[in-house]
Order: structure tokens, then C-alpha cells, then sequence
């Protein structure tokens, strides 16, 4: 089903719901209130209060939603949300230990090293969240219009991530056998169906969730909805992690942004707190800076050096205690 229709659809439903069994299921409600009431006064005065405490707590936590996914720190909450205050520690040790680096999640500190392949995780996973607006019809073109973009990333099998452990002969194998981008595409399908290499579509899919990313020799590579363009991430020479100390001492070749070419995903939701310590919330003590290729297809990406590519574009996010990615803003290198 076209992702349009199927909207309406989704609609039609609703407004069906709404306007005839809604109606219904309350007058069904009302008529055994009113006998109740008559029979038992003393009980269903009771059972109406509770009903008016219920209603009042699900209408808080509804505009509570409501004002979190539209607040203007969603990505900052989201990242806090990773590494939960516990209820026994008080707020001053909290704030000590965050700014030690300590990840409370997983009651450790963490070396860079260890860093690194949860951070490799959180970036992919905010490849595959950006992804989900694709899936979701919810990009927009100049004109404030919803593109059918479900029925691309369905066509060329896009709005993906992929996974690839590297190896000589593996690389041959895909020059080799890879003429055009189409080859090179079923040259990675192959690869999926022997386990050899990883297709993530949704942060649910299990392959993603069990997956530690403990493997440092690998590619990622980055497909949305149109066949040719795609963004390509080599552990090898990609993602580094720097402590506060390391990043003082580049930050200057830096400008933090909190709008760019993503801002249909990413738009509103980005800013940070002001007047707080972010390394008292466990943020700011580690970040990852990466370097990919961006918007390239897949026979320069097969023809030219790697090292070289992958310097097109650098970003630095930054990082919880855990090894989280703050979604936005991140920082973007001087031009």
C-alpha cells in the first residue's frame, strides 16, 4: 500500500472510531454508571472519582508526550534518558561521578577503546533513526509536501544501513565484481545471505540489537531512498574518540551547528540547556569524530583510495559517559 493511501486509510479508520464506537462505548459507560449509582450510591461515587483521577493522569502524561517530542531539547533528553540518576545516589555524587566519566548504566568507567565500539553503535543508529523518516513518509520538499519516499526506499532496497566486515579477499571480491552499482548491490546481497554482512532497516531489528560492533575492521555504508548516492564510514580511518582534553585542543577548527542539510529530520529538537555544566549530566567528557564520504557513488567509491574519500566531509558529536551520540547539535569542521 502507497504510503499516502495508506495514511488515509489510517484516517478514515480514525475519524470512524471517533465518530460512531467512541459515542457508543460512552453511552454504554453512562447507562451502567446511572444503574449503578441507583442501586449502590455510596460505590459508584467511588468508581467516578477513581475514573476522574485516571482521566486527569492520562491527559497529563498525553500532553507530557506531546511536549516532549515537540520540546526544543528532545535529542539532549534523549541522550540523558541513556544514563538514568539512580534513585539511591544523591544529586551531588551524581554530578561528581559524571564528571569522572562514569557511566551509570552500566556501573563502569570506560576507556577510549571501549568507547569506540559503543559510539560505533549510537552513530549507526542515528543513520537508521534518520532512515525512519524516509520509511515514515516524513520528508518534505520545498513546498511543505510529504514525498512518497516509502515506495523509493522499498524499489531500490534503500533507507538502510549496511554493515561489512572487511577483508583482502573481500575487497577484491567486491571490485572485482562490481562493473557498475547495480553489480556492486548484489555483490552485498550475496554477502548478506552467507552472514557475511549486515542489513539494518529499524533500531528494533535483532541483528542490530545483538550486535556489539567489537569488530574494528569494517565499513559502513549509509543508503537512502535514491539507488545511486550513498555515504560511506571505514572503521578504519572514520571515527575517533577524544577526551575533553584532546577535543580543547582542535575545538577552535570547529563551529557547532544545530541546523544543516538534515534539518527535515532533525528540525527543532537540538538545542541544549544553557547555564548547565553538560559534564555534570555525564555529556562533553568523550566525542567522536568522524569522517566519511558523502553523496558519492558507488563506482568512485570502488575506484578511488579510501583514505582520501573518507576526508570530505568531518563532523564531531558528542558523547555520553556511555559512549551514546548526541543526536544534534553536533560540530562541523571550518571550511
Amino acid at each position: 500500500m502507497h504510503g499516502e493511501y495508506k495514511e488515509m486509510f489510517l484516517i478514515f479508520v480514525g475519524i470512524i472510531v471517533i465518530a460512531f464506537f467512541l459515542p457508543l462505548c460512552g453511552v454504554w459507560i453512562l447507562v451502567k454508571l446511572t444503574d449503578l449509582a441507583k442501586a449502590h450510591p455510596k460505590p459508584a461515587k467511588y468508581i467516578l472519582i477513581i475514573m476522574f483521577i485516571i482521566l486527569m493522569v492520562a491527559g497529563g502524561l498525553k500532553i507530557r508526550d506531546i511536549y516532549y517530542e515537540k520540546s526544543p531539547y528532545y535529542f539532549w533528553n534523549e541522550l540523558i534518558r541513556k544514563n538514568p540518576k539512580p534513585f539511591n545516589v544523591s544529586q551531588e555524587e551524581f554530578e561528581a561521578k559524571n564528571r569522572a566519566g562514569y557511566c551509570w548504566r552500566d556501573s563502569k568507567y570506560y576507556s577510549k577503546e571501549e568507547l569506540w565500539h559503543k559510539a560505533m553503535k549510537s552513530l549507526t543508529g542515528r543513520m537508521i533513526y534518520e532512515n525512519k523518516f524516509y520509511w515514515d513518509n516524513k520528508v518534505v520538499n520545498d513546498n511543505g509536501e510529504f514525498l512518497p519516499t516509502e515506495d523509493e526506499c522499498a524499489r531500490w532496497k534503500g533507507c538502510r544501513v549496511f554493515k561489512i566486515p572487511m577483508n583482502p579477499d573481500k575487497e577484491k571480491f567486491l571490485k572485482e565484481d562490481s562493473e557498475n552499482e547495480y553489480d556492486f548491490w548484489k555483490g552485498i546481497d550475496i554477502l548478506i545471505k552467507h552472514n557475511e554482512a549486515q542489513s539494518f532497516i529499524f533500531a528494533s531489528d535483532k541483528n542490530y540489537v545483538d550486535d556489539d560492533f567489537k569488530l574494528k575492521n569494517f565499513i559502513l555504508i549509509h543508503k537512502l531512498s535514491n539507488p545511486s548516492y550513498l555515504s560511506v564510514y571505514d572503521s578504519n580511518n572514520c571515527c575517533t574518540v577524544f577526551n575533553k582534553s584532546e577535543w580543547s585542543l582542535i575545538r577552535k577548527n570547529y563551529i557547532l551547528k544545530y541546523i544543516g542539510i538534515d534539518t527535515v529530520v532533525f528540525r527543532k529538537k537540538s538545542k541544549i540547556p544553557i547555564d548547565i555544566d553538560i559534564n555534570s549530566w555525564g555529556v562533553g567528557n568523550f566525542y567522536l569524530s568522524v569522517a566519511y564520504s558523502e553523496s558519492i557513488n558507488v563506482s568512485e567509491f570502488l575506484a578511488k583510495d579510501k583514505s582520501e574519500t573518507l576526508k570530505n566531509t568531518r563532523k564531531v558529536y558528542l558523547l555520553n559517559n556511555c559512549g551514546d551520540v548526541l543526536y544534534r547539535p553536533n560540530y562541523w569542521q571550518r571550511r
